[in-house]
């Protein structure tokens, strides 16, 4: 399947879309990440277009996935869109209570050993759970391996399904106005020692985990 066939059955379900469903894979296939860690993953659009790609390659791989339990509630949902081009299988998913914070705790009680070629996180958008995030994800990402910031421009205050939460309504204005993810990737990420080939487009920073 090519990603114009992903697209077809995605069709307008969020949150990738074909342009960056191209980016992304071609990052993928050009950098042999074939063990991925996703974190959010919403309907499971992006998690589809990963697995298929790992399927062309034909050299193994897999996707760990961790989301929030009311993600059940999608439709469609991440399995039903897996099952659509026969991948469910390569995927293992978590839906968790609170955070991917705490399921990356476990990861971590059970097996300290970095393990991923590849972070793709699409999650929280706040600075309290993703800059603790990258700190967990480091130990869990091979040397040589990226993480990839999805909405590096994303606020709550131009959300519209965030904007109107009681929760953002009570947060300082500097809070809901400041794109987090530009926090945690230019105070956190590029500042980190062991990380380098930063870059960023409209919407992604990248960085690279050094040997």
């Amino acid at each position: 399947m090519t990603n114009e066939d992903i697209k077809n059955i995605v069709g307008d379900t969020p949150h990738m879309t074909l342009s960056q469903a191209n980016e992304i894979t071609k990052f993928i296939e050009k950098n042999n990440l074939l063990n991925i860690l996703e974190l959010g993953f919403a309907h499971g659009v992006s998690t589809t277009y990963m697995a298929n790609k790992l399927k062309q390659m034909n050299k193994g791989g897999s996707i760990t996935c961790i989301d929030l339990e009311h993600s059940k509630d999608r439709v469609p949902r991440i399995e039903t869109l897996l099952n659509e081009i026969d991948e469910l299988d390569r995927v293992k998913i978590y839906f968790e209570p609170t955070s991917y914070l705490w399921r990356l705790m476990k990861f971590l009680e059970e097996d300290s050993n970095p393990k991923f070629d590849l972070c793709y996180l699409d999650g929280a958008h706040s600075w309290f759970v993703d800059g603790f995030a990258f700190f967990l994800v480091d130990k869990l990402l091979k040397p040589g391996g990226w993480i990839i910031f999805d909405d590096m421009n994303w606020t709550y205050s131009n959300s519209p399904s965030n904007k109107n939460l009681e929760k953002v309504k009570i947060m300082p204005e500097d809070e809901k106005t400041t794109p987090q993810i530009k926090k945690v990737f230019d105070l956190l990420v590029k500042t980190h020692p062991n990380y380098h080939n930063f870059k960023e487009t409209k919407q992604w920073g990248y960085a690279q985990k050094k040997y």
